[in-house]
């Protein structure tokens, strides 16, 4: 009994000295202080897409209305911590004297305090709960909590109190507030929460830490109080998720983008993307590349809208860990040069979708037309269409592809660069920069090519009756699609375009498979799955511009057959044929001589290396090492043996010689 009136004693001088407390803040700055750990990616209509997390040190979603928390959990919560809720004025008297003799004539502890009570040691750092295990609070912090309750309940309304409580409560871990776990262990939102649910999370609340069957015995022991014991083998079976990983995204949809773009918790960011072709695109690219994802090193897709350019889906790999390949993986794409050296052609009026180009040596069906050549390329092709018109170094700038110190070299470029560059040629000609962001700003088109041009080329690379590699990338039903597939020097990658009515779609696959698991098989198929899920109705050709005239061309040699044909007007023929003076290959080493397998020079000769190229683009290779352009260079190496080789601006082999090199001092001809 000693015992008793010390605590007792101890209790009264605790309480003299209870200290001086700080105001507790209104409802509305606890609102507007409040901030989410995560941002989201919203698309273009408020769907979320991906979020981040920013705040290591709390995991908390966004703050969720009273009304938005479903019923069974407003019942739950009630019954489990303070079914006098909506009778007392901050403190339950009753129960606040019986756990305080409790607590006096017992070593377990009980708690007392209500909903109001705990909302305000959540309030005020002063009285808060001591954030060590098994940590309580003093008998003079309880009777400041009391005190404090009961101004919450004067300045505060019922509804604000519970909701601030259902967006502060601690939970497991680092998990703050019901929207966070919900969503962490059960993946719904608040809203969503079933009865069994409900008894888990607010069994939580008096050991957010404890063991996963003692919170379940403790939302049991809930249920059967409540008359709902029925629901007892469920609660059990759900206990095991509440240990579920605390720090997995909820969205996962546009992760590449979502770090391209969010930068602090609180924050959501709408993007221009659709989520259904979002999740079409990221479906379509895993199935077509799954079976063989052991040689792929780098897939993405992206999708522009053909009206302004915004990008409609962003993939930026299979795995959400790996770098952005849509912006990260740059590559050297000579084929890029093809399409825009075609429109320049045609442009200035040196050539038209039937002219005829030399791609072989005499004997190997050397002709083949633009439009064929578009769809068809070969080693010669783009020598031989360079000769026409200068390189279209300036267009491939004006439409973002960033070009190398070295004018000739091929062009170097990412995927979104891809995309953006084609696309002006299947939407009349105008270039616009993408976007991703629907605040983002709005780049007034540009225009890149005339409308009749670009209508040529693209007519041109919708052409369904070609038989090239494109082939593989048409689907039926599509309707118009214009299409385009290159790899880059390597073979290693290789994207895929195709542009509809509606939207372009590019893909990248990197890797170092062969046959159907290669990488121009792979970015093919992928293609073909991502346009056939995104469903759009068939597309309709573009309208013919005001200058073109269409009639009948035929050729000879008869090398392709007769076919109606685009003319720009005034270039438009009724039989295509070759040069007069274009029989022989358009670029030829003529020295060293072809059969040539051992050449002698003097000592301090130097060996003449001769070229016909007329546009004076070939460039002398030897060993991997650049010796010089031009149609002729004086080259003294050493003696051994050697293979040189005469290529294109773009690194394409036109023509080679293999031979062994040897000098003859003065003693030796003596």
């Amino acid at each position: 009994m000693l015992a008793v009136w010390v605590r007792l004693g101890l209790l009264a001088l605790l309480l003299c000295s209870a200290t001086a407390r700080a105001e507790l803040p209104t409802f509305e700055q606890v609102r507007a202080a409040y901030r989410p750990s995560d941002a989201v990616l919203l698309d273009r209509n408020g769907e979320p897409l991906a979020d981040l997390r920013f705040d290591p040190k709390v995991r908390r979603f966004e703050w969720v209305p009273l009304a938005q928390f479903s019923p069974s959990l407003r019942e739950a919560l009630i019954a489990a911590e303070d079914h006098r809720f909506y009778e007392h004025e901050g403190v339950d008297w009753r129960a606040f004297i019986g756990s305080l003799w409790h607590n006096l004539l017992h070593d377990n502890k009980r708690g007392g305090s209500t909903l109001t009570m705990q909302l305000a040691g959540l309030l005020d750092p002063a009285i808060a709960l001591p954030n060590v295990p098994g940590g309580r609070r003093t008998y003079a912090q309880k009777w400041d909590q009391g005190l404090a309750a009961q101004e919450l309940e004067q300045r505060w309304t019922k509804a604000q109190i519970l909701e601030a409580y259902l967006n502060l409560a601690p939970f497991r871990g680092d998990l703050q507030g019901v929207h966070a776990a919900s969503a962490v262990m059960f993946g719904k939102p608040p809203s969503a929460l079933d009865r069994p649910e409900a008894l888990l999370i607010t069994a939580l609340l008096p050991s957010p830490n404890g063991r996963a069957e003692r919170v379940a015995k403790r939302a049991c022991a809930r249920a059967r109080k409540m008359g709902v014991g029925n629901l007892c083998p469920r609660v059990t079976a759900l206990s095991s998720r509440l240990d579920a990983p605390r720090n997995r995204p909820r969205y996962t949809l546009a992760p590449h983008l979502a770090q391209r773009v969010l930068h602090a918790g609180g924050a959501h960011v709408t993007s221009t993307l659709d989520s259904a072709m979002q999740q079409a695109a990221t479906t379509g690219l895993r199935e077509a590349v799954q079976a063989a994802a052991r040689h792929v090193s780098n897939a993405a897709v992206i999708v522009l809208d053909q009206g302004d350019a915004s990008v409609r889906a962003w993939v930026g790999g299979i795995d959400a860990n790996t770098a952005d390949a849509v912006t990260n993986v740059r590559s050297q794409l000579p084929a890029l040069w093809l399409p825009f050296a075609a429109a320049n052609a045609i442009e200035r009026r040196s050539a038209t979708a039937a002219s005829l180009f030399a791609t072989a040596p005499v004997g190997d069906a050397p002709w083949k037309s633009l439009r064929t050549t578009l769809q068809q390329p070969d080693p010669g092709t783009l020598a031989a269409l360079l000769t026409l018109a200068e390189l279209p170094i300036e267009r491939l700038r004006q439409v973002g592809v960033e070009m190398p110190r070295d004018s000739t070299a091929p062009p170097e470029a990412n995927l979104l660069q891809v995309a953006q560059a084609l696309r002006p040629l299947s939407s009349g000609g105008t270039w616009q920069a993408a976007r991703w962001l629907s605040d983002g700003p709005v780049v007034a088109p540009r225009r890149i090519w005339r409308s009749d041009v670009s209508f040529i080329v693209a007519d041109t690379l919708a052409d369904p009756t070609q038989r090239g590699q494109a082939a593989e990338l048409m689907l039926p039903d599509a309707g118009w699609q214009a299409l385009w597939w290159m790899s880059d020097v390597s073979g290693e990658r290789c994207i895929a375009y195709s542009a509809g009515e509606r939207v372009a779609v590019a893909v990248l696959v990197s890797g170092e498979g062969s046959g159907a698991e290669s990488p121009a098989r792979l970015a093919a198929r992928a293609l073909r799955e991502i346009v056939k899920r995104i469903g759009l109705p068939a597309s309709r050709a573009p309208r013919t511009p005001s200058g073109l005239v269409q009639g009948v061309v035929a050729f000879e040699p008869p090398v392709e057959p007769a076919r109606r044909e685009w003319f720009l007007r005034g270039t438009e023929v009724g039989l295509s044929a070759p040069p007069a003076n274009a029989y022989a290959p358009a670029h030829v080493i003529l020295q060293p001589a072809s059969g040539v397998t051992r050449i002698t020079l003097r000592a301090g000769e130097a060996l003449t290396l001769e070229a016909r190229d007329p546009a004076g683009v070939g460039h002398w290779w030897a060993e991997g090492e650049l010796l010089g352009e031009g149609s002729q260079i004086l080259w003294a190496p050493p003696a051994g043996h050697y293979r040189i080789e005469l290529r294109a601006a773009d690194g394409t082999p036109l023509d080679q010689r293999e031979f062994d090199l040897e000098y003859q001092d003065s003693a030796d001809e003596k």
